[in-house]
C-alpha cells in the first residue's frame, strides 16, 4: 500500500504531482506521520482466544457457519513460490484469484468482488478537504454482492468497500509482535483504511485482512482501537478466510455486511432533488459540489416523548479525519417530510464512555434552567433531537470498545477508550467566525456567544472547550448574532455563588477524581494557567474567557488587516508553541511586550477592544495568586459593548483569506506572496483537533516545521497507566 504521508524526503517520488510543487504541504507530511504514530501507538491488541474463538466473537452469524461442500485447500497454492513472497506486488494476482475461487460457490447475494486498488489513487472521501490530504492505495479492495464494475475497470472510491485486503512479503515485521519503524507503519495504514472506509460509508467498525507472505491477521477496527486474531497460515489453512467472509455476509444484525449501520441508508438522487428544491424555495441556497456529496438518511431512534426522526445529510461543517478518536462528523441537513426547507446540523461523534454525562444532558439542562428562571435561551445552540445509540442498543456495534477484548474487569485503564456512539441534531445553524460579512459583526458574535457562555454558566454547565470551531455567526433577523455549541468536553458546576444554580448532577470539587482537573479543549486556545500546571488547576469559567481572547486574536492576525511585522505568520509568533512550556512563554510574551504594538489598519474601535481585552487577560495572570480576579464575564461583555457602541467602524471589512506562511524544504518560514483561500478553515482542514498528545510524541519534532498548536488535549480520554 501506498502511503505518501509516510514517505522521507528522499522518496517523494511516491508522492502526488502536487505535493513536490508545494513545500508548505511536503513539511506536513511529517506532521501527519507524528500524528499518526501518536494516534496509532498503543491502539493494537491480539485477541486472547484462537482464530476460531476470534470469528465467533467478532464475525458473528445469523446462521451456523456450513463448510463447503468442495475442498479450498489448494485456492493459495500459487503462493508456495517462495518466490511470489517477496515482493508483495507479486502477490497481488494471486491473492485475489484465491479470494475469488474461496468465494465462488456462495450465494450471489452474499459472494463479494475482489480487486487490486493498489495502482489506483484513493482520494480523500470528503472533496472539501481534498487538498489537505494525500492520496491513499490499499493493495486489495472487497466490493459489497452485486458492484458491478466495466471490463478492466478497477475501484478507486472508499464509498465503495467494504473490507480491505494489505499485503506484505515474508521478511515483513509483524504489526502487533513487533516495535519495528515498518511495523509501526503497517499499523498505521491498517488504521487508515479502516478510517477512510468509515468516513465515506458510515461503518461502525471495519474489518481488515493482513497479509504476511504465507500467514495473515484478520483485524477488527472501531473508533477505539484494534483487534487482531492470532496468526494463521492462510495457505495451508484458506478454511479460515472462507469462513470470515462468509460469516461477514451473514450477520446477525440483519444488514447486508458486519459493520453496517442500521439507522443509515443510502439517498437516492429523487431524495436529493426533493432536498434541493426545498432549500432553493426556502432561501435560494444550493451548492451543488458541496451538498451532494456521500448523501444518506440518518435516523434519530424515539427516546421519550419525541418521535423517530429522519435527517437527509447534506453539506459538511466538520469531519474528523481520524480513526481511534471522537470520529465527530457534523453535517447539515433536511428532516424527511419538512417542505420548509429549514436546515438543521446533525452531529455524529464518539463519546468517552468513562465521561459521566452526554452532551445531550448539557443542552436540557441549559433549556430546563431558561424554563425555571425565566431568562432568554440566547447565545447558544439549540438542541432539537439526540440520542446515544451506544446507551440505547445493547450488544451493539454502536459500543466501541476493541481493545477492551480480553479485560473481563471494568476498572482496567483500557476501558477507558471504550466508546459510545452520539447522534445529536441541532436547529441553530451558523457560519464559522472566519467567514465574518465584516468585524463589527464578527465582535457582535463574540458578545453574544460570551452571553451564551455566562447563560450556560448561571444553569451549571461549563463548557470548557471554547474554540474558533465552536463559535458561530447567525446572519439576517436574528435574536442574537452569535453562539456557543459542542457541549460534548463540559461538566457540570456549581455557580451559585455568582448568582447561578447547582444542577442535580453536580459532583463537588472536592471529589479527587473530579473532572475538572482533567484538561479539555483545544491546545491552540488553552488558557496560559493550564498550560503552565506546577500543581492541580480545577478548570474554571475564567479560563473560558481567556480561551475567547485567543480565538479573537487568532482571527485578527489570520484574517483582518493588521499592522504586524509578520504578516499572516504572526499566528504562528503566538500559537505555534508545540509543547506546554513554549506555548505558555510565547502568550505571556505577547501579552507582556508584543499586543500594545498591534494596529488594525482603519478599525479603530477593533484595535481599542484589542487593547482593552489585553489588559484584562494580562491583569489576570499577574493577580492569579490574589482573591481579585479581573476576568470575569461582565468585565468581558462590558469591553465588547463598549467597543461596539463606538464610531469608526468599517463596513464592509469582511474577512480576508488566509494565506498561508511559505515553508521551506527546512520547515522554516519565508516570506512568499502566493495567496490560497483555504474556505475549509485551517483546523478543520489540517485535521489537528486530535484528542491526546503527549510531550514526548512532540518533543522530538523540530520547532516551526510541525504547527501542532491546533492540537485537541482531552485528559479526561488518558492513556492507560
Amino acid at each position: 500500500m501506498t502511503v505518501s504521508d509516510l514517505s522521507t524526503p528522499d522518496r517523494r517520488n511516491t508522492r502526488p504531482p502536487e505535493v513536490d510543487t508545494h513545500s508548505k504541504r511536503a513539511a506536513r507530511h511529517h506532521s501527519n506521520a507524528s500524528s499518526y504514530r501518536g494516534e496509532s501507538n498503543g491502539r493494537f491488541i491480539e485477541y486472547g482466544g484462537t482464530v476460531d474463538e476470534f470469528l465467533k466473537e467478532y464475525a458473528r452469524s445469523a446462521t451456523t457457519y456450513q463448510p463447503p461442500d468442495r475442498d479450498h485447500m489448494g485456492a493459495f497454492n500459487e503462493l508456495e513460490d517462495t518466490k511470489l513472497l517477496k515482493d508483495e506486488k507479486d502477490m497481488y494476482e494471486p491473492l485475489i484469484n484465491g479470494f475469488k475461487s474461496l468465494c465462488d460457490d456462495m450465494d450471489a447475494d452474499k459472494r463479494p468482488a475482489f480487486y487490486d486498488g493498489a495502482s489506483k489513487q484513493w482520494r480523500y472521501p470528503y472533496k472539501r478537504w481534498l487538498c489537505h490530504h494525500t492520496f491513499m492505495a490499499p493493495d486489495i479492495v472487497a466490493l459489497p454482492p452485486g458492484t458491478t464494475l466495466a471490463d478492466g475497470e478497477q475501484p478507486s472510491e472508499w464509498k465503495h468497500a467494504c473490507f480491505v485486503v494489505e499485503v506484505k512479503g515474508t521478511k515483513h515485521p509483524d504489526p502487533i509482535t513487533s516495535n519495528h519503524e515498518k511495523a509501526a507503519t503497517h499499523r498505521i495504514q491498517i488504521m487508515r483504511d479502516a478510517g477512510h472506509v468509515m468516513l465515506a460509508t458510515g461503518l461502525l467498525c471495519v474489518f481488515v485482512v493482513g497479509i504476511y507472505g504465507q500467514d495473515a491477521r484478520i483485524f477488527r477496527v472501531d473508533h477505539a482501537g484494534a483487534v487482531s486474531s492470532r496468526r494463521f497460515n492462510y495457505v495451508q489453512n484458506p478454511e479460515v478466510l472462507r469462513q470470515f467472509v462468509w460469516r461477514f455476509f451473514n450477520p446477525t444484525a440483519g444488514t447486508p455486511f458486519i459493520g453496517v449501520d442500521n439507522t443509515i441508508r443510502p439517498a437516492s438522487a429523487a431524495d436529493v432533488a426533493w432536498a434541493k428544491e426545498v432549500c432553493v424555495a426556502a432561501d435560494g441556497r444550493w451548492d451543488a459540489e458541496a451538498e451532494e456529496e456521500l448523501n444518506r438518511w440518518v435516523t434519530v431512534p424515539s427516546k421519550g416523548e419525541r418521535s423517530e426522526q429522519d435527517y437527509l445529510l447534506l453539506r459538511s461543517i466538520y469531519v474528523d479525519p481520524n480513526t481511534f478518536c471522537r470520529a465527530t462528523c457534523v453535517r447539515q441537513a433536511v428532516l424527511k417530510g419538512d417542505q420548509s426547507g429549514k436546515r438543521y446540523v446533525v452531529k455524529d461523534a464518539w463519546r468517552q464512555r468513562a465521561r459521566k454525562h452526554r452532551e445531550t444532558e448539557f443542552y436540557e439542562r441549559i433549556e430546563k434552567y431558561c424554563e425555571e428562571t425565566g431568562r432568554a435561551y440566547e447565545g447558544i445552540a439549540k438542541l432539537a433531537n439526540g440520542v446515544d445509540l451506544g446507551q440505547m442498543m445493547s450488544q451493539s456495534l454502536h459500543k466501541a470498545q476493541s481493545l477492551t477484548c480480553n479485560v473481563k474487569k471494568h476498572h482496567s485503564p483500557l476501558h477507558m477508550r471504550d466508546r459510545n456512539h452520539m447522534r445529536i441534531v441541532l436547529q441553530t445553524v451558523g457560519i464559522p467566525l472566519d467567514r465574518f460579512p465584516s468585524t463589527r459583526v464578527f465582535i457582535e458574535a463574540i458578545r453574544d456567544a460570551v452571553k451564551g457562555h455566562l447563560l450556560a454558566f448561571l444553569a451549571g454547565v461549563l463548557h470548557r472547550d471554547i474554540s474558533k470551531g465552536n463559535v458561530l455567526i447567525l446572519l439576517g433577523d436574528v435574536p442574537f448574532k452569535g453562539f456557543i455549541c459542542d457541549f460534548d468536553c463540559s461538566s457540570f458546576v456549581d455557580s451559585t455563588k455568582f448568582g447561578g444554580s447547582r444542577p442535580d448532577a453536580y459532583s463537588s470539587e472536592d471529589d479527587p477524581e473530579n473532572e475538572l482537573k482533567d484538561r479539555t479543549g483545544t491546545f491552540r486556545y488553552f488558557a496560559c494557567e493550564l498550560l503552565d500546571r506546577s500543581g492541580p488547576v480545577l478548570h474554571r469559567a475564567h479560563h473560558d474567557l481567556e480561551s475567547f481572547y485567543w480565538v479573537i486574536l487568532w482571527i485578527i492576525l489570520c484574517h483582518t488587516d493588521h499592522d504586524h511585522p509578520s504578516g499572516f505568520a504572526a499566528c504562528n509568533k503566538v500559537f505555534g508553541g508545540a509543547t506546554e512550556e513554549a506555548a505558555s512563554s510565547q502568550k505571556f510574551r505577547w501579552l507582556g511586550q508584543n499586543s500594545q504594538n498591534l494596529t488594525i489598519r482603519g478599525n479603530k474601535p477593533l484595535t481599542d477592544l484589542m487593547n482593552a481585552l489585553t489588559s484584562l487577560v494580562y491583569a489576570s495572570q499577574r493577580q492569579r495568586d490574589t482573591q481579585h480576579e479581573p476576568l470575569t464575564h461582565a468585565a468581558f461583555i462590558e469591553a465588547l459593548d463598549r467597543a461596539l457602541d463606538a464610531e469608526g467602524w468599517p463596513e464592509d471589512d469582511k474577512a480576508r483569506p488566509f494565506v498561508p506562511p511559505h515553508v521551506d524544504d527546512d520547515g522554516n518560514i519565508v516570506q512568499t506572496g502566493s495567496k490560497r483561500n483555504r474556505e475549509a478553515g485551517d483546523e478543520g482542514a489540517r485535521s489537528k483537533k486530535k484528542q491526546r498528545v503527549s510531550v514526548k510524541d512532540v518533543a522530538p519534532l523540530r520547532s516551526g516545521r510541525v504547527d501542532l498548536a491546533s492540537i485537541k488535549w482531552v485528559n479526561s480520554d488518558p492513556e492507560p497507566e
